[in-house]
């Protein structure tokens, strides 16, 4: 299984921390997108274009672009942009959101999200292949192409099949969702899409058993899981990483069955 790490919430911070989660193992960084709920986070396309272009090995993901926000031809461009800029290494992460104070902030009806999950995509998919849509269509970069989907979702949403069928993978929520529930989605994805990546989120490294949690993942078969750290200084990174390193060869950890707190 391999091991990510989300990055700082502070713009200045993203560079360095980039680095330092690369020179310490870690196999991608990631980014969030929240809006309107009381803090700021970095735009996160800016965000990964900061760190694609300061890394040379780590993957850059999104756990999770909330589709619905951003007009298709725009989230087609910003999508683009961070491919080039990765050469590769970018897993574009997408979902419908879960917070009606994002929707707000951007006028848009938090009732819908799923319609334009599905209409967006779509859209800005098409748009990255190449193709005219409503007489609109990506200027022809050489080095434009559409990174890989991954659908963020719980695992017992129709999305889950649409992750599997349609997509290149499925992220889970280890910040909001039971263990139990992860392996049984895990199990169902499985059936449903076979190989397809499957991705645990955002665990909070601070949990005295995010190194039993991170057995278990590996050992249910998720392919990568990310952490979530309260600062990016090596020695936290380093106690980070080390959290999977001391347990990968772990069988029968018990972790606790607790719903994993939030941030």
């Amino acid at each position: 299984m391999r091991l990510g790490v989300a990055l700082p919430f502070h713009a200045v911070a993203i560079a360095d921390a980039a680095r330092a989660a690369e020179r310490h193992g870690f196999d991608s960084v990631w980014v969030l997108d929240a809006h309107n709920r009381g803090f700021m986070l970095p735009d996160p396309f800016v965000a990964l274009a900061i760190a694609a272009s300061v890394t040379e090995r780590v993957e850059v993901g999104s756990s999770i672009i909330q589709v619905p926000l951003r007009p298709p031809f725009l989230l087609a461009e910003q999508v683009g942009s961070v491919s080039a800029a990765a050469r590769g290494r970018f897993l574009f992460g997408v979902g419908a959101g879960s917070t009606p104070g994002d929707f707000a902030a951007f006028g848009l009806d938090f009732a819908n999200r799923f319609r334009l999950l599905d209409r967006n995509l779509a859209i800005t998919r098409r748009l990255l292949r190449g193709e005219e849509v409503d007489g609109t269509r990506l200027s022809p970069w050489e080095s434009v192409s559409c990174p890989p989907i991954l659908v963020g979702t719980y695992g017992g949403s129709r999305w889950l099949r649409r992750a599997a069928t349609d997509f290149d993978g499925w992220i889970a929520s280890a910040r909001s969702t039971e263990l139990p529930q992860m392996v049984e989605g895990l199990q169902r994805f499985r059936e449903l899409g076979g190989g397809k990546r499957a991705i645990a989120a955002n665990l909070a490294a601070a949990r005295p058993d995010a190194a039993d949690i991170l057995a278990a993942l590996a050992e249910a078969g998720f392919d990568d899981a990310t952490l979530i750290i309260e600062r990016h200084t090596d020695e936290n990174l380093a106690h980070a990483r080390s959290l999977f390193d001391d347990q990968r060869h772990r069988r029968g950890a018990s972790p606790s069955r607790g719903r994993p707190s939030d941030r």
